[in-house]
């Protein structure tokens, strides 16, 4: 890449994950790390790369990612080689399906119901770097304490378990009644009972139960629509619950088809759903 002669195409080079600085000398080069995960051994040559080609410096994207800032424009092509040359890519930026982030999940989180890594890399190796009518972020969530905030992207998945109870195998000793936040539990007769319209499918009174009376009914991931930051943030609307991995991809799929069908240019997903209206966005989409 050499310095350019004429005029730059900015929005080229930010989709491909090369970002322009307020200096307009210098660039920053985004890294695509599904996940927020990136081998111990691969940041030594990251740290290289920015202190031969920048100054040093490295920062932390709100969106789990690292970027590497003040590189010149005609050092660009030397750093993203040798970047790709240690398996690092660049990370899709502007007008496309953003690099998927996900909390630690299985097997790191005490907390979690699903391995929310696999899923995300499951879903970025499809889907990442689509060209689409405006930035479309994903996340996956492996509980309802959805820590990688799934209501605020244009699709979220978070991990939930219904539970039910064999009250052979419970002794009526209450922990679950007490550790339940949500006041889903009562005791009725010695014995736990579940408010449904309280639960939020947390697995709480699970984990907890010291002879595993709770067990799995249904599990999956809930799924958010529509969410998103900024400006004028929105939170997503739920369209469906305890949708296995597989379902999630064609949910996905669906909903992509829907955008690049009705989406105006630079319209995110929510309110292009809002213009075209839940319904008809639920039919595409859920069928």
């Amino acid at each position: 890449m050499t310095a350019p002669t004429t005029s730059i195409d900015y929005a080229a080079l930010k989709s491909g994950g090369i970002i322009m600085q307020k200096d307009e000398d210098f660039y920053a080069l985004r890294l695509r790390l599904p996940g927020g995960c990136i081998l111990a051994d691969l940041l030594p040559k990251i740290a290289q790369v920015a202190k031969r080609y920048g100054r040093g410096e490295i920062r932390l994207t709100v969106r789990q990612g690292i970027e590497i800032p003040w590189i010149k424009f005609k050092e660009i092509e030397a750093a993203r080689k040798e970047l790709a040359g240690a398996g690092l890519a660049l990370g899709p930026c502007g007008q496309r399906f953003r690099t998927v982030t996900a909390c630690p999940g299985l097997p790191v989180c005490r907390r979690a119901l699903a391995d929310s890594q696999s899923f995300a890399l499951q879903i970025d190796r499809k889907f990442g770097g689509l060209q689409l009518p405006h930035k479309f972020k994903a996340t996956v969530s492996a509980c309802p304490n959805a820590c990688s905030r799934p209501l605020e992207n244009e699709i979220g998945f978070c991990a939930a378990v219904q539970p039910y109870m064999e009250e052979d195998a419970c002794m009526g000793c209450g922990l679950c009644v007490d550790i339940c936040r949500e006041k889903a539990l009562f005791l009725q007769n010695g014995k736990p009972q579940l408010d449904e319209t309280r639960c939020i499918s947390c697995a709480d009174c699970m984990q907890s139960c010291p002879t595993d009376a709770w067990k799995t009914n249904r599990m999956g991931y809930a799924v958010y629509v529509g969410g998103k930051n900024g400006r004028h943030p929105m939170l997503g609307e739920k369209i469906a619950d305890f949708v296995d991995e597989e379902q999630g991809m064609r949910i996905i799929e669906r909903c992509l088809d829907f955008y690049l069908q009705y989406g105006n240019k630079r319209e995110r997903l929510g309110e292009t759903i809002r213009r075209v209206g839940m319904d008809e966005f639920k039919a595409a989409v859920l069928q």
